[in-house]
């Protein structure tokens, strides 16, 4: 929720980090270079070997996400600004090369030893295709790892086996195989490499894994206390990763959070302008209405932060099919498939991957972040990065919530289950709707456990609203705003207690929208919903993403949403001023992470959960999991920009598809454009419902695509297929760079 860039605008790890995706190049299929411009390169030999998962299942079967193949790998060294693909295999090795970034070398005067910090590390992610939900071919994660480039070097007279973990299974997904590895330069010529150690930057990373730790026990002790009955254990203040804080592979959620979109900021502003052109019915008036009260930010941009979250909701069903977090095992009885939570700090590696909620959350709080960080002139080129940014910044607050839901996932339209399953999403909450949890639970003496949650809570409201409402932000919005804001006398401001909150589902596309308090509406979304769910299975089963309506139909009249029970957490980006301004600090109270809860009859807070219904009403606390300070802040600040060094970065350019893929995707979209000539242009009766589909299905499954068309065709009674292209996210192979990102709406009328 800061203006402008987090990073400088130099920093190879910040701005210029979009400029690799404009630069071109000619990638291969089984291996892309990219210039780091230091003259310098890593080069070694590879292999890679991993049971062959494809021949187990095609000869024993198994289910659907058991089904898996080799997949790429990509390599980085710290500090990249781009990752290098290779296709590897278990006999032939094949030659990687890696540029060395500019901030990996150290200054070493006149020597001509290459001087390199001694934490530097070899980072790599290895994918596998395998199969989503709902059949499609796709990416997905098979097991990361890391190595000490010291150690690396070392051992270059031998063979060095690194393995390649999954989450917290210990056990190895593959391993890769490297030989002869050297330092050179451009021209081939070897060079001698020391290592530095940076004793300073050690402590501090020392301390820093200590604070983790203590962060770790005290949100969980805090939710000790603020008990979610329904899952007492659903929770999330760290994740397992391949480096994180000091190398040992744990990383707080708000890093996690702390993400580069993969595709650029073309390929993103041309998703927000299908996607939002999609909810307005592609009207130019509508279109540029909400551009116009968009073109600043306000209370007039916040109105449409609705269709906002709805557009996002689609892009990450277009990027991300459902995948549960696992993997592939082999087991005496054939293939087998093991769960493990994995919140991936890395970001996509293709438009075409699979991953659980908790992935598709994840995107979605990164592209609103990313059009939050662009610099004015990164808006004036994207407009609908300006479009979304205002709609949603300064008046929500948005993170990865942790939910109780009804289901694992929502793509059959939630569950009848009595208990909850957990859940993942991105969630925006009002700004000052937030702030008011925050102050609710830190007022009238209200306790957690034996601690207090404030000992001076008007003076942490006043901080909290001044940081976040600092001068530059007011100094953006409409004058009569910022005499609200200032004076602080915001409970008769009408039009920002109309705000409301809304959920962006990135299993199925969804209205985000959680609670109708009118009853008369409601009933008819309710009748609505119904012919949806009559219209969906006239032509089901098919591949195609149908959009929902999940707030009504529940089992409970009075809070009816059919898939979320209960938002239990929030966790918000480290930007986020409630974490990182020096006022907040100085209280002790920066916070990332949250925990909603209810009121308590006494002082002593002990539930947690609000539900859809009472978090649109505004009646819930919030409690901060765990706090900071200002040397605790700074410290751990340090700690995930060292971090965030070992994250492998995205892939240079736009996806360059094969040449099956070329032919596949050609085949959908003629499927497709087939459908749109026969179904009817006429007004006829009946209800129309409205799909989208997966970027992966459209590049790797036509013959479901073919289907859907078939399914369509003989239950529709009209309709109208809207093709779209996003620009800048995958190419057909060849010279000419043929765009290839085709985004497709399908609305059909269902007689019901």
């Amino acid at each position: 929720m800061t203006e402008g860039p987090t990073t400088s605008a130099t920093s190879p790890t910040g701005r210029a980090a979009w400029l690799r995706r404009a630069r071109h190049h000619s990638p291969l299929n089984d291996h892309v270079s990219f210039n780091e411009s230091t003259g310098l390169r890593i080069v070694f030999e590879a292999t890679q070997t991993q049971p062959d998962y494809a021949k187990l299942f095609l000869s024993s079967g198994g289910a659907i996400n058991t089904a898996a193949g080799a997949g790429p790998t990509d390599f980085s060294l710290t500090d990249s600004t781009a990752s290098i693909k290779a296709v590897l295999g278990p006999n032939d090795s094949k030659t990687i090369t890696i540029d060395l970034p500019r901030n990996l070398i150290l200054d070493n005067g006149d020597s001509p030893t290459v001087a390199i910090d001694s934490c530097a590390k070899l980072n790599y992610s290895s994918q596998r295709v395998g199969a989503a939900i709902n059949g499609t071919l796709v990416d997905t994660n098979s097991g990361q790892g890391s190595v000490y480039l010291a150690n690396f070097l070392r051992m270059r007279e031998s063979h060095v086996q690194c393995p390649a973990v999954y989450g917290t299974l210990a056990s190895h997904a593959c391993t890769i195989g490297c030989s002869n590895m050297r330092i050179e330069t451009a021209d081939g010529k070897e060079v001698d490499v020391a290592f530095v150690e940076d004793t300073d930057k050690q402590a501090k990373l020392d301390k820093a894994e200590e604070l983790v730790d203590a962060w770790a026990h005290g949100a969980w002790d805090v939710r000790e206390h603020m008990v979610y009955g329904l899952s007492p254990t659903l929770t999330k203040s760290v994740a397992k990763v391949p480096v994180g804080v000091n190398d040992k592979g744990y990383e707080l959620v708000h890093n996690v959070i702390d993400q580069e979109f993969p595709f650029g900021l073309t390929a993103l502003n041309s998703m927000f302008e299908n996607a939002i052109g999609m909810e307005l019915e592609y009207n130019p008036d509508d279109i540029q209405q909400m551009k116009d009260a968009t073109s600043r930010p306000g209370m007039r941009a916040a109105v449409w932060a609705q269709t906002a979250a709805a557009a996002c909701s689609t892009v990450a069903n277009y990027l991300v099919a459902y995948r549960a977090d696992g993997r592939t095992v082999m087991q005496a009885t054939g293939s087998g498939f093991e769960s493990t939570e994995s919140w991936l700090r890395t970001p996509m590696r293709t438009p075409c991957e699979a991953n659980d909620c908790d992935g598709s959350g994840l995107v979605v709080t990164t592209m609103l972040q990313t059009a939050i960080d662009a610099t004015e002139e990164e808006l004036e080129n994207h407009p609908y990065l300006r479009v979304v940014k205002n709609a949603v910044f300064p008046y929500y607050v948005f993170g990865i919530a942790v939910v109780g839901a009804t289901s694992a996932e929502a793509s059959a339209g939630g569950g009848e289950a009595d208990t909850v399953a957990g859940h993942a999403l991105a969630l925006m909450v009002p700004t000052l709707s937030f702030l008011d949890g925050l102050d609710r639970a830190a007022s009238d003496g209200h306790t957690v456990g034996s601690e207090k949650v404030s000992h001076d809570s008007k003076v942490l409201r006043t901080a909290r609203l001044a940081a976040v409402f600092n001068d530059d932000v007011l100094a953006t919005l409409p004058e009569h705003e910022q005499e609200k804001l200032r004076t602080g006398n915001l409970s008769s401001w009408e039009q920002a207690t109309r705000l409301q909150p809304y959920a962006i589902e990135g299993t199925t596309p969804a209205s985000p929208v959680l609670y109708m308090a009118d009853s008369e509406k409601r009933r008819a979304v309710m009748r609505d919903a119904e012919l949806d769910q009559k219209a969906f299975s006239a032509a089901a089963p098919n591949v195609g993403r149908s959009l929902k309506v999940l707030h009504v139909g529940g089992k409970k009249t009075d809070d009816p949403h059919r898939f979320y029970h209960d938002f239990v957490e929030l966790s918000i980006h480290p930007s986020h001023p409630l974490y990182s301004h020096q006022k907040v600090r100085e209280l002790g109270e920066g916070a990332s992470q949250y925990v909603f809860g209810k009121m308590a009859t006494g002082t002593a807070l002990v539930s947690a959960g609000t539900t859809p219904r009472a978090l649109s009403n505004n009646d819930f606390v919030l409690v901060p999991m765990h706090r900071v300070d200002t040397h605790t802040g700074e410290t751990l600040d340090f700690a995930a920009d060292v971090s965030k060094r070992d994250v492998v970065p995205p892939r240079a350019g736009p996806m360059m598809m094969t040449a099956s893929q070329s032919r596949d995707v050609r085949r959908s979209i003629a499927a497709l454009k087939a459908l749109d000539t026969k179904l009817s242009k006429d007004e006829v009766p009946g209800h129309c419902v409205a799909y989208i589909f997966a970027y992966s299905s459209l590049v790797n499954n036509p013959l479901a695509i073919e289907h859907f068309c078939e399914r369509v065709q003989k239950a529709a009674v009209a309709g109208i297929v809207d093709f779209r292209m996003v620009d800048g996210l995958a190419t057909h192979p060849g010279q000419g760079g043929e765009q290839a990102g085709h985004f497709v709406v399908a609305n059909v009328v269902m007689q019901v």
